[in-house]
């Protein structure tokens, strides 16, 4: 794979991606979740992709290389609320991280593209088939939500994400929350005694300061209006894949929009929790090829 960091000025808004793959090939994004850098994605399912497809992987704003919108916090904003934020506490939201999508996409003179997204990037991925129907091919969402930016994770999932909202003492602290955070969202996948976990997590931490990104980030998914209204007619081939044991999002609202869209199929994977296993992965390949 090329690992090759390129960089976009997209309205005001540097944005960081890498692309793989034959540049005459059908375009795919990937999209990363709530405080993912783009190098997080499985080197697996990269490859892979990237022999049938034009792979563009992107830091979202706020993210690994891609531009700061502000500065680190000193405390979390009042307001803040992982079932709703007060309006007004960020300047973006979902749908204008979309566009950084779509803008990325002309830059890149990409008239249409299938898009897989993530958590967080599954929402964004379901804000750009409501906003470019006719661009986007298919639409694949993983252990994401269906037309929300709310979650539902349980209080332990919850305090995990909390620790990236503020500055860390040290970078050896920084690491130690990803590999804890890695270790429990993977159900022990990417366990904490492994050392591909603490190297995932001295990569991150040396790629890219956070200054404040990821509760920024939080802060424009959890003030986002709710958008499944404007999914439910879309006829956009769509998979929704989860995890039957995600300790982050419940499968619930996915499961029920697959339920009211005319070409959405969801699937369950049994023993997974917030996280891109080989499984998914091969899931993913195959409906990409079938679909």
């Amino acid at each position: 794979m090329q690992e090759q960091d390129r960089f976009a000025d997209l309205d005001g808004i540097r944005v960081c991606y890498r692309e793989d793959g034959a540049v005459s090939a059908p375009a795919i994004f990937l999209v990363a979740g709530l405080g993912m850098q783009l190098i997080e994605w499985p080197d697996a399912l990269v490859a892979a992709l990237s022999k049938r497809f034009r792979v563009i992987r992107l830091d979202n704003r706020d993210s690994g290389l891609s531009a700061r919108c502000g500065g680190p916090f000193s405390e979390v904003p009042k307001g803040f609320s992982w079932s709703g934020s007060a309006p007004g506490l960020t300047t973006y939201d979902l749908a204008e991280m979309a566009g950084d999508v779509l803008a990325l996409a002309d830059r890149l003179g990409i008239e249409t593209f299938d898009c897989v997204g993530f958590s967080m990037g599954g929402m964004i991925a379901q804000h750009l088939a409501i906003q470019a129907p006719k661009r986007l091919r298919r639409l694949i969402s993983v252990s994401s939500t269906g037309g929300s930016g709310l979650i539902t994770a349980d209080p332990v999932s919850l305090g995990l994400m909390e620790r990236f909202f503020l500055p860390f003492d040290s970078d050896e602290a920084r690491v130690t929350a990803i590999i804890d955070s890695n270790d429990h969202f993977s159900l022990g996948l990417m366990s904490s005694r492994s050392p591909q976990s603490r190297k995932l997590a001295e990569a991150l931490a040396g790629r890219a300061g956070d200054e404040g990104g990821y509760l920024r980030q939080a802060l424009a998914m959890t003030s986002s209006p709710a958008f499944r209204a404007e999914l439910e007619s879309l006829t956009t081939p769509t998979l929704f894949v989860h995890g039957n044991l995600d300790p982050c999002i419940s499968d619930q609202e996915a499961r029920q929009l697959a339920d009211s869209m005319p070409c959405a199929t969801f699937r369950s994977q049994a023993g997974l929790g917030h996280w891109i296993d080989d499984a998914t992965s091969r899931l993913i390949l195959a409906w990409l090829k079938a679909a």
